[in-house]
C-alpha cells in the first residue's frame, strides 16, 4: 500500500552536495587547528545541523562553543555548494513521478531554507518544492531527533506512521525511525555505510529508480 506522504532529505538525496560541503568543512576546521579529512568530516557530521557540528568541534578542540562559528561555517559551505551543485542520479525523475501522483511530498533537511533554495534551484527542483521545505534550524533540535519529521508530517496533514522518509545519513535514518516512519536508506554513494543505515532500521536502496516499486507507485 502506498504511503500518504513522501519526505525527502535534501543533501545527498536530492542534490549531490556532500563531497563539496565536507571538503569546505575540512578546510575551515584545519584553519582552527583541527585536522580532519573530508571523509572523516562526512563520517562524523553528515546529516547534522551546523550548530550541532560546531558544538562537537568545540568539544574536540576543548574550547567553549563560539556562537559566531555556525554562521561562518554555513556561509562557507553554502557559497561553495551553490557553485557546482548537481542532482543525485534519478532524483529529478523520482520527484516528478511522485508529484504527478496523488501522494503528498515535502523536504525535511538539517540545512537552512536559503541553502535548499540555492541547491534545489539550479537543478530545477525548486518550483516543485518551494512551498514544502522544512528545516531543522527552524525547529531547534536536529537529526537524530525526530522533531523535523514529526513537524513536516504534521504540517502536511499526515502522521509519520503513514509516511516514507528517504535518507542517506545515519542521523537521518535514526530520526526517521524515531518518528515512526518507514525509512528508505539511499546508499548509492560508495562512501555510504549501508550496513549502518540498515542496522538503524532503514530499507537499503542503491538507485532512486527502486523507490517507486517499493512504495507501490508504478
Amino acid at each position: 500500500m502506498p504511503p500518504k506522504l513522501v519526505i525527502f532529505d535534501c543533501d545527498g538525496v536530492l542534490v549531490d552536495t556532500e563531497a563539496i560541503a565536507n571538503e569546505q568543512l575540512a578546510k575551515f576546521l584545519s584553519e582552527l587547528g583541527l585536522e580532519l579529512t573530508r571523509d572523516e568530516c562526512r563520517q562524523q557530521f553528515q546529516g547534522k545541523m551546523i550548530e550541532d557540528v560546531c558544538r562537537h568541534v568545540a568539544e574536540l578542540l576543548d574550547e567553549p562553543f563560539d556562537p559566531s562559528m555556525p554562521p561562518l561555517v554555513r556561509r562557507t559551505i553554502e557559497d561553495a555548494v551553490a557553485v557546482d551543485v548537481k542532482p543525485v542520479p534519478g532524483a529529478i525523475d523520482l520527484v516528478q513521478h511522485v508529484a504527478a501522483s496523488d501522494l503528498s511530498f515535502c523536504v525535511a533537511s538539517s540545512g537552512s531554507i536559503p541553502k535548499m533554495h540555492s541547491t534545489l534551484g539550479p537543478v530545477g527542483l525548486l518550483p516543485l518544492m518551494r512551498d514544502v521545505l522544512f528545516s531543522a534550524q527552524d525547529i531547534g533540535r536536529g537529526k537524530p531527533h525526530p522533531d523535523i519529521f514529526l513537524t513536516a508530517a504534521a504540517a502536511m496533514g499526515h502522521r509519520c506512521e503513514d509516511a516514507v522518509v528517504i535518507e542517506d545519513s545515519l542521523s537521518g535514518v535514526q530520526a526517521g525511525v524515531a518518528a515512526g516512519a518507514r525509512v528508505l536508506g539511499y546508499a548509492g554513494d560508495p562512501f555510504t555505510d549501508a550496513g549502518a543505515l540498515r542496522n538503524a532500521g532503514a530499507e537499503i536502496i542503491h538507485r532512486m529508480e527502486e523507490v517507486c516499486a517499493l512504495i507501490g507507485l508504478e
